[in-house]
């Protein structure tokens, strides 16, 4: 009985162990078959987004391959594809998307280079010229790593940089005619006249070549236009250009500008052919509509526009080109009707901007307040709709406006510099120091190497009283570092005026060159120095130089108070005699 009941017990054991293992094993099969599943599933999504991308469809693409990483967070191709699809959307997450690519294959120089020219894209300097100083050393030898540093001096506006590195990139691809294209491109850009020389005749030779002719084309007559070559030769060049077969709508754009400015008798004919085609692509239809108000034709853009089916004038970004012939016509009932119940997508910032606009016309203010806001609240938290915000307001001439929204630009890093600059320039052009001020202690925080920086803020705080001991200091630093500088010399002379010191002040100033002196920003704080030491007869020779200098409120004060001091000695001297 015994040894029936350890057989029974035996065999439950064996049986409990049995079914045990056999769950194990089911269990770490089913989490592997999953985790099988999902990485096929993955590329197969990553095949259909590349699929989708290659036929134009960016959303598909991107809902695709962004399915497909979060499956695998390690799969390179759908960041890729992602990376790709918002580059050509004009998505700036495009280099998020880059990077990640980049972190997931840190040797691939492709992905490199890649992260390379979507930062170029998107203006962002800094991240392509610190990615190709990465790759300076391993891919030296790399024709495309070239292309990507001429690029970037391109950028810089460092023109013969990108000549060397266009030449490089030839070098190591002879037979790559783009590389011949751009090398001939940039030489013809060159100050050096016997680089433009060459750069003209490899392009001449390129011409005729019916990939790379239009471009070589183009090149020749954009440089023709920026340097006001002759106007009959520029309108050859560019009927030359309508004559390939892949001619694109900016060349059509720019054959009708020529002809318009030459009053050629084809115009009219051209303008409609234009007319006939643009209907077909949102993007150049906005490009004609904005090309004609632009021209004083707004009335003809929206009669134009009438004609056209409604499909085509909803489209982005024809509203928005639209609005423009209304508000320059000053018809802001019918651009409150083109924007109160209508969509604009991405762009809802801009209809309400636009709408606010409308309603500020006709003379509903408080209305206005309340589109504006929204404007501002739908656009706050992306640096590329404030800066698109920015420009339109800036166009309209709402400069509190776009005060406002470029501060809001400077809490995004990318941005900050550039807004802290262009508000530099709008204070300087209001001469509001106060603005100035603020803006100078910003900028000294970004770019603290500045010297130009620091001089200007050194200045500023002097004239405002704004912590002068700290003024005095930067000034002298400043001037330590560079005393060839006048402005640099004139504001630590007037840090040394500004605490009693004015035979220090003039000490400084007669380091100068006479032509120096005679620069009228440098004259009115000479002129000033002068009146206080009494010296009124050299003093009366630098006033007027001086009066000519773009002065602030506070300056102004300064040279009058030095005018009325020299007015008063001579008044005296008078007397006396």
């Amino acid at each position: 009985m015994e040894n029936t009941l350890e057989k029974i017990e035996r065999s439950y054991i064996k049986l409990s162990l049995g079914l045990l293992a056999g769950l194990m094993l089911f269990g770490f099969g089913g989490w592997g078959g999953w985790h099988l599943y999902q990485g096929w599933e993955a590329r197969h999504l990553t095949r259909r987004a590349a699929a989708y991308l290659s036929g134009g469809d960016l959303k598909a693409a991107t809902l695709s391959a962004r399915h497909a990483f979060q499956l695998d967070s390690e799969n390179t191709a759908a960041a890729r594809v992602v990376a790709e699809a918002a580059e050509r959307s004009g998505d700036r997450t495009a280099l998020d998307w880059r990077r990640k690519a980049t972190e997931l294959e840190p040797n691939s120089i492709e992905d490199a280079l890649a992260l390379v020219r979507c930062a170029l894209q998107f203006g962002d300097l800094a991240t392509a010229e610190e990615k190709l100083a990465g790759l300076r050393v391993r891919a030296s030898q790399n024709a495309a790593y070239h292309a990507m540093a001429a690029q970037l001096a391109r950028a810089k506006k460092d023109q013969k940089d990108a000549v060397q590195h266009w030449g490089k990139a030839m070098e190591l691809a002879p037979n790559d005619k783009s590389f011949q294209l751009e090398l001939a491109a940039s030489r013809l850009a060159s100050s050096e006249p016997n680089e433009r020389e060459t750069g003209r005749a490899e392009l001449e030779k390129l011409r005729q070549d019916e990939i790379y002719g239009p471009a070589a084309i183009r090149a020749l007559l954009m440089d023709g236009v920026a340097h006001h070559e002759d106007a009959e030769q520029l309108r050859d060049l560019a009927r030359e250009l309508q004559d390939f077969s892949k001619v694109a709508f900016a060349d059509r754009m720019l054959y009708l500008e020529i002809l318009r400015e030459l009053n050629d008798p084809q115009f009219e004919s051209i303008l409609t052919e234009v007319e006939k085609a643009a209907p077909s692509k949102p993007t150049e239809l906005a490009t004609l509509l904005s090309w004609m108000n632009k021209n004083r034709m707004s009335l003809l853009a929206i009669d134009f526009a009438k004609g056209l089916p409604a499909g085509a004038i909803n489209k982005w970004p024809v509203p928005i080109a639209l609005a423009d012939s209304y508000a320059r016509l000053h018809d802001w009932t019918a651009l409150e009707g083109l924007t109160r119940n209508s969509g604009w997508g991405n762009f809802e910032f801009l209809r309400h901007a636009c709408l606010a606009r409308a309603l500020r016309g006709i003379g509903k203010e408080a209305n206005a307040a309340g589109e504006w806001n929204t404007a501002m609240k739908a656009a706050e938290a992306q640096a590329d709709m404030l800066s698109i915000l920015g420009q339109a307001v800036s166009d309209w001439g709402w400069n509190a406006e776009t005060i406002e929204l470029l501060w809001l630009l400077t809490r995004f890093p990318d941005k900050k510099t550039e807004a802290l600059r262009a508000l530099y320039l709008r204070y300087a052009a209001a001469n509001n120091t106060q603005g100035l001020y603020r803006v100078l202690l910003r900028l000294a925080e970004t770019n603290s190497g500045d010297l130009d920086v620091k001089n200007n803020l050194a200045q500023v705080s002097l004239l405002l009283n704004a912590e002068p001991a700290y003024a005095r200091k930067l000034a002298e630093e400043v001037y330590r570092k560079d005393s060839a500088n006048p402005f640099y010399a004139a504001t630590y002379a007037y840090s040394l005026y500004s605490k009693g010191d004015v035979n220090g002040a003039l000490k400084v100033m007669a380091n100068l060159s006479e032509a120096q002196l005679r620069e009228p920003a440098i004259s009115a704080y000479y002129t000033i120095f002068l009146a206080s030491s009494e010296n009124v007869e050299k003093a009366s020779q630098f006033v007027n130089q001086g009066e000519k200098a773009h002065l602030l409120p506070e300056e102004k004060a300064l040279l009058e108070q030095a005018k009325r001091r020299m007015q008063m000695k001579k008044s005296g001297s008078s007397e006396s005699g």
